[in-house]
């Protein structure tokens, strides 16, 4: 039984060894799709610091052009327009742009979790494994000193019947002589 168990207990552990080498290559590839991400997160922002610098930009192009076409003589409407027709397609370049960033940046927020999750199933795969090495060496503790023991036993009983054996032979060779010494006796007295 207790063979049984060690193998079973092999068994096991072969397949959390198996299983902790697949999850940390997934988590190694998992890491190395992250750092593609962050440099999207760094991009990301600078695109949506471009979209605000943008937006300010307009903002100052609508005023001023509303400002031309009030006062005629406060600059040229045209060049103002065509400024401002400049500026909305950079914005919307950089809105495009800033969303598709958010999506990927997005994923690699899920992509972190899982990369937590998978972090924390591999610890508690290496906690386990770690729970049945020590199982099993301290089951095969439990055999050795169960197996000595009776080892022990075994060998105490022996002596005891070598002891009674030896005291059994003394007592045969004791009657035998005193057999011996009552027929003498016998046959002394009957002569």
């Amino acid at each position: 039984k207790f063979q049984e168990g060690q193998k079973d207990d092999l068994d096991r552990l072969d397949d959390m060894e198996g299983e902790i080498e697949a999850q940390e290559g997934r988590l190694l590839q998992l890491r190395d799709n992250l750092k593609v991400y962050h440099n999207m997160k760094d991009k990301y922002e600078r695109l949506m610091g471009e979209v605000h610098s943008l937006e300010s930009e307009k903002q100052a192009l609508a005023d001023e052009l509303e400002k031309a076409q009030v006062d005629p003589t406060k600059g040229c409407s045209q060049a103002i327009k065509k400024k401002l027709q400049k500026v909305e397609e950079g914005l919307a370049r950089a809105r495009s742009e800033t969303r598709r960033h958010q999506q990927m940046y997005r994923q690699a927020e899920q992509e972190a979790q899982k990369c937590k999750v998978l972090d924390r199933k591999i610890h508690d795969l290496k906690h386990a494994k770690v729970n049945l090495i020590k199982k099993q060496r301290e089951d095969a503790a439990k055999h050795k000193d169960f197996t000595n023991q009776k080892t022990r036993e075994i060998h105490a009983f022996k002596r005891r019947e070598k002891k009674a054996d030896k005291k059994i032979s003394k007592m045969e060779t004791e009657c035998q002589k005193f057999k011996s010494n009552l027929e003498r006796s016998k046959t002394h007295c009957e002569q």
